[in-house]
């Protein structure tokens, strides 16, 4: 009897820290968002989600455009493969992209008329659901961006 209560208690005590782990892992800021929801949209241009799901893409277009576009995404690993371009006489894009934490773990801005491509990695986050925020100024052309999860 003594040993079917031990094995119960141990049995208990492993669950319950299994929950309470996992809860700590899927505790993050961005949680109440689901994967690709767009939590803000002032962006006058034209956003098209070109693709979904884990490996999230998509094209934008401007005509002397601001605002920012912002979705949650789900990162189940701590960095991100991310690719952006613009083609624009005028304007800039800036890329931020905060973990699961609220860190920020990329912060680029491609502007007319100088390195109009970004290609790289995040610094190492929290997985669990990123904010992704494209900000718009003045911009007048177009672009993409694509996000794959890193290592």
């Amino acid at each position: 009897m003594l040993k079917n209560s031990f094995n119960l208690s141990i049995t208990l005590l492993l669950l319950l820290g299994g929950l309470w782990s996992c809860e700590e892992v899927t505790d993050c800021l961005n949680g109440n968002y689901q994967n690709l929801e767009v939590v803000e949209n002032t962006y006058t241009g034209r956003i098209e989600v070109t693709s979904r799901e884990s490996d999230p893409g998509g094209d934008f277009y401007g005509n002397g455009d601001s605002g920012t576009y912002s979705f949650a995404w789900v990162n189940s690993h701590p960095t991100a493969d991310v690719n952006f371009d613009i083609t624009t006489p005028t304007g800039s894009v800036q890329m931020i992209i905060k973990d699961c934490q609220g860190v920020e773990v990329l912060n680029q801005t491609r502007s007319a008329g100088g390195n109009d491509t970004f290609s790289g990695v995040t610094r190492r986050g929290s997985a669990g659901t990123w904010l992704v925020s494209l900000i718009f100024t003045d911009f007048d052309g177009d672009g993409s961006y694509s996000l794959s999860p890193g290592d």
